[in-house]
């Protein structure tokens, strides 16, 4: 692992291998607990699966939902997320990389955490430090589910038509016209899926209902019948849709939330924002107030407005126009108009932009009379306090498709999915049928839900490279979150508190990583889904004034929890409705090693 400078300003504990990282808070944002945080948890307890037998040769079988306690420790890494609006993902690995040609840059506001590494070559070659854990690995399982709605769809279309009692298959002819009749009559179904997978094609439908005009209606009257309209549009996405995408919902919530909030003189243009970020799919505005091109404008202006202030008889107006003319600001002028929401009145980037040069010109016109250096290091160190303070981040959706996702339900393998699945499915069915006069609608669904899935197994592994980069997780990531007590210290196990963090990590079958697959072995071509339901609990902070200093900011701890299904057949007294998977749990601590709250900025 190569490694990148930084400065020696705020010392942190990094667990990155043995190496120390020294960063500098020079690019804060509001949330307290915002950054990269890496670490590890040290599992030591996990479920039971033998069934023993007593002194009486009678089977007892152990309590799958309490984790015992084992002979050795597994030790393992965790990369955790933090944005500017508390919300945390788990990532399976971060390059911290400079963004200043030439290596030149050494504060945090040079520095970069990319998860993407089709990024890379955008930014200067350079020796830099890249974190991983070897304990995750997920691609966006969506793609997987999205064949998968397919699949289920032909199967129950296939069992239902090829189960008709008046259906005739005695002949190969009255065979092959009943699988033309069930082609024709399953595809209109499958087709009608294949369309509303484009989650990211639904939801500009709907951004095209939440026009200007449906915003000035809410500004006028926070009760508009408008938003009853856009409710029921919002939850028609979200229904409409295995992908239960619940972002037209949430902007249809933030926007009445902050009408309601908002004085009616700032109303409409505060909705315009909120609604601006709600359809920043990119997350183009956040990705550039934390951009080289908007740092390099601090710098530049500090610059330009320590020595117009230093000049006798200036102005604040002066000192303010300096900072405005330099060409670091025309650029960021250029970037944050492209990174704008054009279908909404979005000033967000133009707040941002006006809020840090206001603040510094103030500041250095204020401190004139100080040395040039003096005035250049204080309208600097303004003008990153106030994108800290002043400057809006907004919440990202957690069910935003990702590109890759896009491509994928886009590409002619999935549009042809429906052809496929029609035909395989029904083919498999009469083939049942035919052969067996005792079938059943369940005997006919297997066979058809079975050909399918192997008639798709191409498109089924393409799917399952499906890339994801960062993993949501629901809840807060702060002190106190969750129950962080062990599973086995507890009169009941369902006596655990709500999770501090929680999410559901899947591999799919086809997946490279799978643990089931082997690729020299012809009969493990394919695996099982794999899934994890991860959750952090955190502890508060402790007690005594030594032993609190830095706890919270730097470094927190907690409990780590796991449970697996598809490692093992399910566990539990009724595994077929309340499965029970592999539970294990042990203590984990985190450190942070940076400030930077937005990930591939560039």
């Amino acid at each position: 692992m190569s490694q990148t400078k930084f400065p020696r300003t705020i010392v942190r504990r990094a667990f990155a291998l043995s190496t120390l990282i020294v960063v500098s808070s020079a690019c804060a944002q509001s949330h307290p607990l915002r950054g990269l945080w890496v670490g590890s948890a040290k599992l030591q307890s996990v479920s039971e699966v033998a069934v023993p037998l007593d002194e009486n040769n009678i089977p007892v079988a152990p309590d799958p939902r309490i984790p015992t306690p084992t002979y050795d420790a597994a030790d393992i890494r965790i990369i955790i997320h933090v944005n500017g609006a508390g919300q945390a993902n788990l990532l399976k690995d971060v390059a911290v990389l400079n963004r200043a040609t030439g290596g030149a840059g050494v504060a945090e506001a040079d520095m970069a955490l990319v998860t993407d590494p089709r990024l890379y070559p955008e930014f200067p070659p350079q020796p830099a430090m890249r974190i991983a854990s070897a304990v995750f690995d997920f691609s966006d399982a969506k793609a997987t589910a999205a064949l998968d709605a397919i699949v289920e769809e032909a199967a129950q279309q296939a069992a239902t038509f090829t189960a008709n009692p008046s259906l005739a298959v005695e002949t190969p002819a009255e065979r092959n016209a009943a699988r033309a009749a069930a082609v024709l009559s399953i595809k209109p179904s499958l087709d009608t899926i294949i369309a509303n997978a484009d989650a990211a094609d639904a939801f500009e439908t709907f951004l095209n209902l939440f026009d200007g005009a449906a915003l000035s209606a809410i500004a006028a009257d926070t009760n508009a019948a408008v938003i009853a309209t856009l409710s029921v549009e919002a939850e028609a996405l979200r229904t409409r849709s295995f992908y239960n995408d619940t972002r037209a919902n949430e902007m249809v919530q933030t926007v009445v939330a902050v009408a309601t909030a908002t004085d009616p003189a700032e109303r409409l243009a505060a909705i315009h924002n909120a609604a601006a970020s709600a359809a920043d799919v990119e997350n183009k505005y956040q990705r550039f107030i934390s951009g080289k091109v908007f740092s390099d404008m601090i710098t530049a202006a500090a610059q330009a407005g320590s020595a117009t202030a230093h000049t006798g008889g200036a102005t604040r107006s002066d000192v303010l126009n300096a900072m405005r003319t330099t060409p670091a600001a025309g650029d960021a002028i250029t970037a944050g108009l492209l990174a704008k929401v054009n279908r909404y009145n979005d000033t967000r980037s133009v707040d941002a932009i006006d809020a840090v040069l206001d603040a510094m010109a103030t500041a250095a016109f204020d401190n004139r009379a100080l040395p040039v250096s003096e005035i250049k290091r204080l309208s600097n160190q303004i003008g990153r306090t106030e994108l800290s303070d002043r400057v809006a981040r907004y919440a990202l959706a957690a069910t935003a498709p990702t590109l890759d996702y896009n491509a994928f339900v886009q590409s002619a393998a999935y549009l042809n999915a429906s052809a496929v699945a029609a035909d395989s499915a029904a083919q498999a069915a009469i083939a049942e049928r035919a052969a067996d006069a005792l079938f059943t609608q369940s005997s006919l669904y297997g066979a058809a839900k079975a050909t399918a899935r192997q008639a798709l197994n191409s498109t089924y592994v393409a799917a399952a490279r499906v890339q994801c980069s960062e993993l949501p997780l629901v809840g807060v990531f702060e002190l106190g979150a969750g129950d962080p007590r062990l599973t086995a210290t507890l009169a009941q196990p369902t006596d655990l508190g709500p999770a501090g963090l929680a999410g559901t990590l899947i591999l799919p079958a086809d997946h490279p990583t799978n643990p089931f697959r082997h690729r020299r072995h012809p009969d493990h071509t394919t695996g099982y889904d794999i899934r994890r339901e991860i959750r952090f609990d955190i502890d508060e902070a402790p007690g005594g004034a030594v032993e609190s200093a830095g706890y919270g900011v730097s470094r927190i701890t907690g409990t780590y929890r796991e449970e697996i299904f598809g490692l093992h057949k399910p566990l539990g007294p009724t595994p077929e409705t309340a499965p029970i998977g592999l539970r294990t749990e042990g203590r984990f601590e985190l450190n942070r090693i940076s400030e930077i709250d937005v990930l591939n900025a560039r």
